[in-house]
Parts: structure tokens; sequence; C-alpha cells
């Protein structure tokens, strides 16, 4: 009897332990999740701020500015495969010459991703085709200031200097918009840090280097988004 007591108290205690870790647990998660969520909202109205302000004047400074605001924000999803679907449709559009077609998909990729190296690139040229002078070289302006924001970051020789890539799209637009090809893309863990080897071709004299690309802000984002 005495065994039998001994037993059920246990269960008891154990019973107990669990029921108040998941209240521990639980109010840990909804102390936590509403201050992440206010944190998304004020980096999200920067972001529309600074984009109001760029459409004003595209000023080299701010959109390297706004380059490294944009991975801290609820529109910053690395792993969708959004952009390279509309990047699809988009130059599928450019090679038909459906220029309105073209526009409407490069608009779509802007309104989530304004630092879009595709999404500026396309704008660009189908504001020109369609005879839109000032918007195609807005268009250009950006793109031209978001690719040297890129080369602010590094020089891409090592990882000590390496490019700061916020997507995989961003990184093979960044290399193809130079006339490169490529070759082969390897994984790269140094001092805790993910870096993307991109072995790269210069096809006008066959000249074959290595570019290295810090991909932290991809990993972090999967990281901060598997804990919401």
């Amino acid at each position: 009897m005495a065994i039998t007591m001994f037993m059920q108290v246990c269960r008891a205690a154990r019973t107990l332990w669990v029921v108040l870790m998941l209240q521990i647990v639980g109010c840990s998660q909804v102390s936590t999740y509403p201050l992440q969520q206010q944190r998304l909202a004020q980096a999200n109205l920067q972001y529309k701020s600074l984009i109001a302000d760029i459409e004003q004047g595209p000023d080299p400074a701010r959109l390297a500015t706004l380059r490294k605001h944009y991975i801290s924000t609820s529109f910053y999803q690395p792993h969708t495969m959004t952009e390279r679907v509309l990047s699809t449709a988009m130059f599928d559009a450019i090679k038909q010459q459906q220029w309105q077609d073209c526009l409407l998909q490069s608009d779509k990729i802007l309104k989530t991703n304004y630092i879009s190296l595709n999404g500026h690139y396309g704008a660009m040229l189908c504001h020109l085709e369609s005879q839109q002078q000032t918007q195609g070289e807005y268009h250009q302006e950006v793109l031209d200031s978001l690719m040297a924001a890129i080369w602010q970051s590094g020089d891409g020789k090592s990882t000590a200097s390496a490019f700061q890539a916020t997507s995989t799209t961003e990184l093979y637009t960044f290399i193809q918009m130079h006339g490169f090809d490529i070759q082969a893309q390897a994984l790269l863990w140094q001092d805790d840090t993910p870096y993307d080897v991109m072995t790269i071709v210069n096809p006008r004299d066959g000249t074959e280097f290595v570019w290295y690309f810090d991909i932290s802000a991809q990993m972090l984002r999967s990281k901060s988004t598997a804990g919401l």
C-alpha cells in the first residue's frame, strides 16, 4: 500500500511539473510574440518611408540604407520562390516584347522587394521600350545604386571581404549583370559565418575566378522565422 501511494504521489508531482512548464513556455511566447510583431511593424514603416524618399530622387546613400534595412522587415522572405517565379514571367514577357506585361511583373516584384535587381532591371528596360524615358531612367539609376551598394559591402575576393547577399536570386543576378557565367556554387562555414563560394567564368576571355558572398542574413531570417 505504501509503495502504491508513493507512486501516485510521484505521478501527481510529474503532472504538476509538466503543467507548470507549459504555463511558463506559454507565457514566454505570449510576451515575446507581440514584441517581435511590433518590431516588424516599425521596420516595415521605416522601409516604406525610405522608399517614399527614394521615389522623390534615387539617392545612392538612401538606397544603401534601404538595402541594409530591408532584411529586418516582414517583406524579407529570402527562401520563398516568389521573386524567382515573377522574374521568370517578366523575362518571358521581355522575350516576347510584351512591355506592359513586363511592367506588371516588375511592379509585383518591387511591391515586396524594392531592392530587387531583377525588378528594377525589368522596370528600366520595359519603361524605355514603352517610350517612358523618365521612369526608365529612374529605375536605371536605382539599379546602378543597388549594384554599387553591393560593391561597397566588399570585393568578394575572400571571406574577409565577401559581398553581402540578401538572397540567392540577388547573388545570381549580381554576377550575371556583370556578364559573367556561374560555373559552380559551394557552401562554406568559417568562424560560424556561412558563405556561398561562387566559381565564375568571364566568357569574354575564359578567365575563371572565385567570389565569396556572405549569406548570414538569409540564415538569420530562417532562424527567426522558425522561432515565431
